[in-house]
């Protein structure tokens, strides 16, 4: 009996060897759903945007396209539809990229990320390819532990506030219209209730707090910030979109951002530290009041999260350096990591798209229609950078660490620097919204956010400062 031969450990060149009716007539009808996902000519400006990228490096050509090829990215995206439908519900980010990784590795020939990168991002044309994604990757699994629409029955009291850092005026108010400086009676997840005392600040922000820097063990409280300019900023100018992988209409050659190696300029570390003095007349309001966000001290540090880029830990740092507090603890998150651009990290983005631009007009000049179709090509969610990932995982892999780490905080008042793109898909799970509702939020450089997180209950949030109602002249 003939040995057959092992198409998963062979290269390109000796795949197309083998004889087009051993392979085609076999798979023709079984890959019939993805017969719109790979023609010739997309297989060979995908390769050619490779070959820009990753020059003599790549081992592929677009000589090497031809049927069998094609006919080989056919099964290759076969098995990723099935390898993403098999995923379990509650797979963490960790697990999938690890799963994702050995797929690559033992499913791809020679674990070539070429070939994913060129099944995958042919197989978005795919409509089911693409409801798999979004039901996959999915926010509304995080709505629902975030917003359980916990409404009060008829007659609960004062019960609006119960998981808010910051008040609004009709709660911070009596009916005759004093500011209330007394909270509730409160029971702190243990049994034990405790007293509130309501603290006005000179906006008008009034926050509920508990003496000595005491956090209820049954809530997660936050203090949000994000991190300032840096070295490879997401944006241009006049942003549309910005960070999280969706490009805009800048005015500057940027560089593609990455998840590490990006640290603030000075332009970011002056606005880190004017927002920390901005934060030191809450401090010390708060502490001349009793009640004191941090009881820190040198074996106590503040509790600080953040992105594995430099820059969030550097904005941390100046930040609570000039409002007074000397001793954190920083703790970098991988999940809470920018998108992964993968081979394009660093690369100008405009050289990026006019390069992108010259392979689709295929030495035509180019019209608006192929400007038009690369710019839809980086922002859209689905596509696969190459040895990156998709927007898509991204939000979810943010999402889901966000939760992770409020439930990990109950008890603690923690401080979380992010940027732009993450702070958004926070806004996303807590406020329901869709993609086309968060994707262009961009949250202000000079905003503090604070939240309040308690299991069952609507997670709360508000601003302790923004540019309408600042904390300090500047």
């Amino acid at each position: 009996m003939k040995e057959e031969k092992n198409t998963k450990n062979i290269d390109i060149k000796e795949y197309n060897e083998i004889s087009a009716p051993s392979i085609y007539s076999v798979k023709q009808r079984e890959h019939a759903e993805f017969h719109n996902c790979h023609t010739e000519q997309s297989v060979k400006d995908d390769i050619a945007f490779l070959k820009f990228i990753y020059k003599e490096k790549l081992q592929l050509s677009e000589n090497d396209v031809n049927i069998n090829l094609i006919n080989q990215l056919k099964v290759i995206s076969k098995d990723i539809y099935f390898f993403l439908k098999t995923l379990e519900y509650d797979l963490t980010p960790q697990n999938y990229i690890k799963s994702k990784y050995e797929y690559i590795r033992h499913k791809i020939p020679n674990g070539n990320p070429h070939l994913f990168y060129l099944a995958w991002n042919g197989l978005i044309k795919n409509d089911s390819f693409r409801r798999l994604l979004l039901q996959t990757f999915s926010l509304n699994r995080f709505n629902d532990i975030l917003c359980p629409q916990n409404i009060p029955v008829v007659g609960s009291h004062m019960t609006r506030y119960r998981t808010k850092m910051v008040l609004a005026n009709d709660m911070a108010t009596t009916e005759e219209g004093k500011q209330r400086t007394i909270g509730r009676l409160l029971d702190d997840g243990s049994g034990l209730n405790m007293k509130e005392g309501i603290v006005w600040l000179p906006n008008e922000k009034a926050i509920p707090l508990f003496p000595q820097g005491y956090v209820p063990l049954n809530q997660a409280q936050v203090i949000l910030i994000r991190h300032g300019k840096s070295t490879h900023e997401s944006g241009g100018e006049n942003p549309e979109f910005v960070g999280s992988g969706l490009w805009d209409t800048w005015e500057k050659n940027r560089r593609i951002s990455g998840a590490k190696s990006n640290f603030l300029k000075e332009e970011g570390i002056a606005t880190a530290r004017e927002l920390g003095k901005d934060f030191k007349v809450a401090v010390d309001i708060l502490d001349g009041s009793g009640f004191p966000l941090w009881s820190w001290s040198k074996d106590l540090p503040i509790p600080v999260y953040g992105s594995e880029s430099e820059n969030t830990e550097q904005t941390a740092r100046y930040f609570l350096q000039e409002a007074g507090y000397s001793n954190l603890s920083f703790n970098a998150m991988f999940g809470l990591n920018s998108q992964k651009y993968g081979a394009l990290t660093f690369m100008h983005k405009k050289e990026v798209t006019e390069e992108a631009i010259k392979i689709f007009s295929h030495g035509n000049e180019p019209t608006p229609e192929i400007k038009a179709r690369v710019s839809k090509m980086f922002k859209n969610r689905f596509y696969h950078y190459p040895e990156g990932e998709t927007l898509l995982e991204a939000d979810w892999r943010i999402a889901y660490s966000f939760i992770d780490l409020l439930n990990r905080s109950l008890g603690k008042r923690i401080m979380l620097v992010d940027h732009s793109g993450a702070i958004r898909v926070f806004e996303a799970i807590i406020r329901t919204l869709d993609f086309a509702e968060y994707s262009t939020i961009k949250e202000a450089q000079d905003s503090i956010i604070a939240l309040c997180y308690q299991p069952g209950r609507n997670l709360r949030y508000d601003y302790l400062q923004k540019k309408e109602f600042p904390l300090r002249k500047r």
